[in-house]
Formats: C-alpha cells, sequence, structure tokens
C-alpha cells in the first residue's frame, strides 16, 4: 500500500459500471471521512481507480489522506462486483442495470454510455445471464435494463441509476411518444421535480383513456345532460368538429385554434386533453374566466384525481361535483377506450340543485362546502 493526497487519477472504466452515490448518501460519507479517515484503501488498477471512487471524490474534496492498493488479481470485473455488492444497498434495478453494463464489455471494450478502450479488459463476453446471475437479478431485468441504457435519455437512465426510478417505470416512459417525454425530461433535468413523480404522471396521463390518445370524445348521453342543466352550450374550447357533433355547442376551438388563448363565455362544456401540462392550464382558464364573469356556467369533465392542485383548485368555486358510478367509455369513430382510473364532472354555475338532480342519475353528487371561496 501507499500513502496519497490530492493525486488526480482517472476512473478506470470497470468503475463507471457503478453508479456514484449523490445527495445525502454522498453527504453522509464526507462526514464520515471527515471524522473518521478513509478506512478502505483506493483500489487501482492499470494506473486508475477501480474501486474507492466515492471515497476519493469526498477525501480529495476535504484534503484528507488515503491510501492506494493496486490490484494485481486476473478478475477485476468479479472484484469490483464483489466490493461493491457486499458493501452498497442497490435495488434491484440498480443491479440491474449494472448486469446490462456488464453484459456490454465486449472485445475489450466497455460499451456502457461509452466508449473506452482498455486491452486488459476481461474476455471473453460476459452474457446478460451470466451479468444477472453475479448481481441477483433476471435477465429478463438485464435485457431491459440495456434498452434503456441504448435508448433512454440520460436524464432517466442516471434516475434509474441513483435508485431514483425503477426500471419498469423507465420503460414504460420511454414508450411514450417524444413530444410527451421532451417536457417530462425537461422537468427532471432541472430538477423542479423528483424524476418519479414526473416520469409516473407523463405515463399516467398518456395513458388515461387507455391508448394514451388525448383526441378521445365524450359519449352523447353526458352531453344530453350537461345541456339539460345548463340550458345550452355557448362553447367548447377543447374540441374538434367530430366531437362538436356530439355536444353541439355554438362555438368550438380546435387544437390548432388553441383555446387558451381565446375568450370564454357563456355555458361551456370543457373536456380537456388529460395530460400533465393542459389539464391544469385548461382548468386555471375556467376558474378565471368564471371568477370574472365571462362564464355563467360550466361543466368541466376530467379524471377524479384528488391529490393533484388543480381538483382541488378548480373544486374551490365548483358549486357541485358528479364522480360517476362508473368510468367512461369515451370514443373516436369506431374505436371505444376506457379509461384506467374514473372521472369527475365539476358543477360552476347557480343551479347546484339542478346539476344534483340530472347528474345523480350517473352518480354520486356533492357540495364543497368552501364553494365561492376564491383562492
Amino acid at each position: 500500500m501507499a500513502n496519497r493526497i490530492l493525486q488526480a487519477y482517472e476512473f478506470h472504466p470497470l468503475a463507471n459500471i457503478f453508479p456514484l452515490i449523490e445527495g445525502q448518501a454522498y453527504q453522509d460519507l464526507m462526514a464520515d471521512i471527515l471524522n473518521y479517515g478513509v478506512r478502505e484503501p483506493i483500489w487501482l488498477y492499470e494506473g486508475k481507480i477501480l474501486d474507492g471512487r466515492n471515497r476519493y471524490r469526498a477525501a480529495t474534496a476535504m484534503r484528507v489522506e488515503f491510501e492506494t492498493s493496486e490490484y494485481t488479481g486476473d478478475n477485476p470485473v468479479a472484484f469490483v462486483v464483489s466490493l461493491n455488492l457486499h458493501r452498497r444497498h442497490l435495488n434491484e434495478s440498480q443491479r440491474s442495470m449494472v448486469g446490462a453494463k456488464l453484459a456490454n464489455i465486449k472485445d475489450g471494450e466497455f460499451a456502457g454510455n461509452q466508449h473506452v478502450a482498455s486491452a486488459n479488459l476481461p474476455t471473453p463476453h460476459i452474457s446478460q445471464s451470466d451479468a444477472a446471475e453475479m448481481l441477483n437479478v433476471s435477465t429478463r431485468m438485464v435485457t431491459a435494463a440495456t434498452k434503456v441504457l441504448a435508448e433512454a435519455p440520460e436524464e432517466v437512465s442516471h434516475a434509474v441509476e441513483a435508485g431514483a426510478v425503477s426500471i419498469n417505470l423507465a420503460t414504460q416512459f420511454q414508450a411514450l411518444p417524444d413530444d410527451v417525454k421532451q417536457g417530462a425530461i425537461t422537468a427532471i433535468a432541472e430538477q423542479s421535480e423528483p424524476a418519479k413523480e414526473v416520469m409516473r404522471e407523463a405515463v399516467k396521463n398518456h395513458r388515461a383513456i387507455g391508448t394514451g390518445e388525448n383526441e378521445w370524445y365524450t359519449p352523447a348521453e353526458y352531453a344530453d345532460m350537461a345541456r339539460e342543466v345548463m340550458g345550452s352550450i355557448d362553447l367548447d374550447p377543447a374540441s374538434c368538429a367530430e366531437a362538436n357533433e356530439v355536444i353541439r355547442a355554438s362555438t368550438f376551438y380546435t387544437k390548432e385554434d388553441d383555446g387558451l388563448i381565446k375568450d370564454w363565455k357563456g355555458n361551456l362544456w370543457v373536456n380537456p386533453p388529460y395530460s400533465r401540462d393542459l389539464m391544469p392550464a385548461f382548468v386555471d382558464k375556467l376558474k378565471q374566466s368564471f371568477i370574472n364573469g365571462d362564464v355563467d356556467s360550466a361543466i368541466l369533465l376530467s379524471h377524479n384525481n384528488t391529490d393533484t392542485a388543480w381538483f382541488h383548485s378548480l373544486a374551490s368555486v365548483s358549486s357541485a361535483i358528479c364522480f360517476p358510478k362508473k368510468r367512461i367509455k369515451f370514443y373516436r369513430g369506431d374505436e371505444i377506450a376506457a379509461p384506467t382510473n374514473g372521472q369527475a364532472f365539476f358543477y360552476l354555475g347557480d343551479n347546484a340543485g339542478v346539476f344534483a338532480d340530472v347528474f345523480g342519475m350517473a352518480g354520486f353528487v356533492v357540495e364543497p362546502i368552501h364553494a365561492g371561496v376564491i383562492e
């Protein structure tokens, strides 16, 4: 062993198969090293750090001495895996990502998210099944992790490696269209919300009505009920020609019209796109238009996501809310899609009793005790 301090070392490609620790875990490691020093040596191989990157980072940051030891064995892969699995508490998804990286070592080259040549890397190639056995996970999980490493944005694969997101969620997220994923990826990169919550919401919203398409339309029976309550429908701000054949609004705005930038007046039927960004925007627009007196009455159909901010915001100005006894089967042409969770009809207006009588046939109607309170 040799004593070293403040000497710069590169990380060996094999060291990079395990994720760096971050956040509170890294802060705890720094505190431990500051109090007790570096208790284990930094292992080197080919002049680079094979094991101990986190200890090395913390020690150099605080100018604490550490010892190094040169690995001279003939199986650095098994050595690195053994040490890290022994000391670190990685979940199944994290271990699967390690297995995927191991299975990408081929022909003397490490092909994780990078290509780093190293003449002495072990051969022959480690199969996915061998890597799975080494990491105590299934081959299926290693295969899925390999796909995440190869195809997912860095923000997603990093979240899995850090233990914040499961491979299953990452796989579902990757299946979303690029335009749906982009907003979530930006939010993750900006760390505005936890990656898990961002991705779960994106998947949930996209699959909200079965196929992930937002262009699904309300069955005629509910449109008839809305007209019975309000007398007429003057505007549907989130519609299209096909949908309006059923809603029969005097005016409707399409996706191309962008109803969010238009004026909303009169009696409204609103079935907004069930997406992470658009639902709150439509709710806020309706709420403000109602408060301002431009909207006389409105019925908005949404998911019954009672744990969301937009739900509570809209409930604060709703006279009544109906929770249907069955999930609504939306349509598009000859296609029918049932959503994966229930819905809610919000009524804004002065005829809560009429709404309760009409929509009470469809489900359970409640009148918020704080109705009329303006936030």
